[in-house]
């Protein structure tokens, strides 16, 4: 929200898509979470569709931040795996209400295609495009094997990602059980040697 330049106004975002799904969530209502007159965000031109992908596109810039870290680190290609599914839960804690929103409403800004140079677009590349990374590593240094890194990448992304959202938010699992339970069935098919 780099015009508005307020995080009270992601903040809200976040709170009313918790609150109320994304089917629920109005401009009026992210307005009035942020303590703010609805008339200043349509000044702007922060309609109800704006509010939702700049706050996926927040997340999704988290999310590239904290890759960069098991993206460089030293070790395996399948050891930072690991990290990098640990920066993902990360961000899934960090933003649990605005996903599971999206989880349980209509999540197409994860399933576009390309970027069309919109600012409020978010393609799903920015998740997955690390973990394609990671795969195609693990092919060369032996610790991982996929056939397809692009696919896989988005198969990695969705399976860790909805699933630990969705045990953490329905099933009410804490961190220490999601986390390890996850991983080991998301990276199961792709490990290569002992662990």
């Amino acid at each position: 929200m780099t015009d508005l330049a307020n995080d009270k106004i992601l903040d809200a975002v976040n709170t009313v898509v918790e609150e109320r799904g994304v089917a629920g969530t109005t401009a009026e209502l992210v307005a009035a979470a942020a303590g703010i007159n609805r008339t200043t965000l349509y000044r702007k031109g922060y309609t109800r569709e704006r509010l939702l992908a700049e706050a996926a596109a927040a997340s999704a810039r988290d999310f590239e931040a904290a890759a960069l870290a098991p993206l460089t680190a030293a070790g395996t290609a399948r050891d930072r795996m690991t990290l990098l599914l640990e920066a993902l839960y990360d961000l899934a804690d960090q933003h649990l209400g605005l996903l599971a929103g999206l989880f349980d409403g209509p999540s197409a800004i994860f399933h576009l295609g390309l970027d069309t140079g919109d600012p409020t677009v978010l393609t799903r590349f920015e998740y997955t495009d690390p973990f394609e990374r990671l795969l195609t590593d693990g092919n060369i240094d032996g610790t991982l094997a996929s056939g397809d890194p692009r696919l896989d990448a988005e198969l990695i992304f969705n399976t860790a990602g909805w699933t630990y959202v969705h045990l953490r938010r329905s099933h009410e699992w804490d961190p220490g059980t999601a986390r390890p339970a996850v991983t080991r069935i998301t990276l199961g098919s792709f490990l290569v040697g002992p662990s």
